[in-house]
């Protein structure tokens, strides 16, 4: 009986955390044990993000191993790491306050893949003597990647935007703009409050499950166009006045602007394109390139591949490119940089220090949080 309790309430957790995934949703931070582990088991880290804590719990019934969740504000790792929220400070104040070190005969911790824009991990060898390894993209891997000695697939490095992700993102954009809408509505204009919803579910539907991405040309323009016609459409079809046909193309044109704001960040599998690197692309300086290969083991995206007949990387597909930065953060070498054909760079120190903000921009200043002096 407490186990369907439990599963229950799980379950109630997960969709409300996902209705509401703009809110933070922070968990105790510390350590936790995951089955039966000992000092040899394997060490996980993540941020104190709920629905990430819960997610990957679940993917790791019937494992044994250590758990150390690190604050990131409640938010999830890719955004908190990329914001300055989950970096290299947090995980080794984590690492030194949680006990771990006293429960386990090895240093060595294992990140998820998206942190990797956040954490350096030669800053945590170097403060803690910690060696971080970050694992797969998606908690429901680890098990395997565990498995296999710690190696990750191809596969489980690439992110995607699965048909669940959509339906989660497109739900958490429109379920708090439609209760919202409900509240003023209901109290001011009863009668446009189901048009007015059905709207804002067609256009969240429209932006992530499939259409929006496939729209040639200026795509919120395209978006915005079919949206007022049918709006305005609707209060022509209906024989409402010129007050109302202002009012809905008005309702129309904010809500595609709404909806399709952040489409691109929403998944770490495209580049984001109101922020403002969206320009640059990435560039490798081969001369710097010693081998590392950490750059495969934390880009999304597959951009790169082993050079043959040497010990390098080269960029394979430097088109699929998301400009997380990721491998520029953990390049030891500084090899990595980006750049923006007209001689313009943004180099490996300044991404390091300078964290985005809502917006995109690299503005805020992670200052020797990251292990870099201020």
């Amino acid at each position: 009986m407490r186990a369907l309790v439990r599963r229950l309430i799980d379950l109630l957790l997960d969709i409300l955390q996902t209705v509401f995934r703009m809110l933070p949703w922070p968990t105790r931070t510390g350590l936790r044990a995951v089955g039966h582990p000992g000092p040899t088991s394997p060490v996980l880290v993540t941020g104190n993000y709920d629905l990430t804590v819960r997610r990957l719990l679940r993917a790791m019934r019937g494992q044994d191993a250590w758990l150390v969740v690190a604050p990131s504000q409640g938010v999830n790792v890719w955004c908190a790491a990329a914001g300055g929220h989950f970096g290299t400070h947090q995980v080794v104040t984590a690492i030194k306050t949680s006990g771990i070190e006293q429960r386990v005969q090895h240093r060595r911790a294992i990140l998820p893949q998206l942190a990797a824009t956040g954490v350096v991990a030669q800053d945590v060898a170097r403060r803690v003597g910690w060696r971080v390894a970050f694992g797969p993209v998606y908690a429901k891997d680890l098990p395997t990647f565990l498995a296999a000695e710690q190696q990750a697939s191809a596969e489980m490095r690439r992110a995607r935007f699965t048909l669940r992700e959509r339906f989660e993102m497109m739900t958490a954009w429109a379920a708090p703009t439609s209760f919202v809408l409900a509240v003023v509505f209901g109290l001011f204009a009863r009668a446009w409050l189901i048009p007015v919803l059905a709207l804002t579910w067609l256009l969240a539907a429209a932006v992530y499950l499939f259409v929006y991405e496939r729209i040639p040309g200026p795509r919120k323009l395209v978006l915005a166009v079919v949206a007022l016609a049918a709006a305005c459409g609707y209060v022509v079809s209906i024989g409402a006045g010129t007050p109302a046909l202002v009012g809905a193309a008005v309702m129309a044109l904010g809500l595609t602007w709404l909806l399709s704001f952040d489409f691109t960040g929403s998944s770490p599998d495209r580049a984001v394109d109101h922020f403002d690197e969206s320009a640059f692309q990435i560039g490798l300086d081969q001369d710097r390139c010693t081998g590392a290969f950490i750059c495969l083991q934390v880009c999304p995206e597959g951009v790169f591949q082993r050079a043959e007949h040497q010990k390098k990387v080269e960029l394979a597909h430097p088109d699929q490119c998301v400009r997380c930065a990721a491998c520029i953060v953990q390049c030891p070498k500084d090899a990595l940089y980006l750049h923006d054909g007209h001689g313009r760079r943004v180099e490996p120190d300044a991404i390091r220090r300078f964290n985005l903000n809502l917006l995109g921009r690299r503005a805020i200043d992670a200052g020797d949080s990251n292990g870099h002096d201020a």
